[in-house]
């Protein structure tokens, strides 16, 4: 191995880094979801941030949108930690979403927990506040926007300010019944794998075209017999 670096001196160069064993099986079954090695993933990770941020380098639409996702949590940690690093791994928890529930298969009711500065745990069913906490760590750019249109709307809550935003970009549940109506009867195909267009009903009403060459009991039948 020794010589074999030796070798290649100056044409490659290591980039590793130390996780704990538990985040290292996570990854892996990350790059079996992709259908990768961990290595690949890795390689696949690292060509895409070049693309990003490289000067003067092209950037995929596949690229694009997964650096837009992975964007989010890298500026998001940047004045934050990573639960991966193996220095500094004193942490403690500072409030808690919970998931609620009193039979099971009924739908979870949301509960927040944090404890004062006097240490009480305080509990606390406010959506809002819940929704905040989360975005304040996953993407505080989105939060800050998110308010501000619900200042422009004249909303009082930024959960409904985020269910209306939804609802005014999705797609009708008629719409997406009709596309996917519309689709099925879209591509409707012979089996000799041509698409039903007007040569082709043309051809069946006529008996022509390379699918009735098959000789039937009527194209054999003799007016002399």
């Amino acid at each position: 191995m020794r010589t074999k670096h030796d070798a290649t001196n100056g044409y490659f160069s290591t980039v590793a880094t130390k996780i704990s064993l538990a985040d290292k099986v996570r990854l892996n079954r990350i790059a079996d979801g992709f259908n990768m090695t961990l290595y690949e993933l890795l390689q696949a990770l690292l060509l895409s941030i070049a693309r990003y941020f490289d000067k003067g380098s092209v950037v995929t639409y596949e690229g694009n949108t997964l650096l837009n996702a992975l964007g989010n949590i890298m500026f998001a940690s940047a004045d934050s930690f990573s639960p991966m690093a193996l220095k500094n791994r004193q942490q403690y928890v500072s409030n808690a979403i919970l998931f609620v529930q009193h039979k099971k298969g009924q739908r979870p009711q949301l509960i927040e927990t944090h404890t004062d500065t006097q240490g009480n745990l305080i509990e606390s069913y406010n959506y809002d506040g819940m929704l905040s906490a989360f975005l304040g760590c996953l993407d505080p750019d989105a939060l800050k926007y998110l308010k501000d249109e619900a200042k422009r709307l004249g909303y009082f809550s930024i959960t409904h300010t985020l269910h209306e935003l939804i609802l005014q970009r999705a797609t009708p549940r008629a719409d997406r019944i009709s596309e996917e109506v519309n689709e099925l009867f879209s591509d409707i195909r012979i089996s000799t794998g041509q698409q039903i267009n007007e040569d082709i009903h043309f051809k069946r009403k006529k008996n022509t075209g390379e699918e009735y060459t098959t000789i039937t009991q009527h194209s054999t039948y003799r007016a002399d017999l």
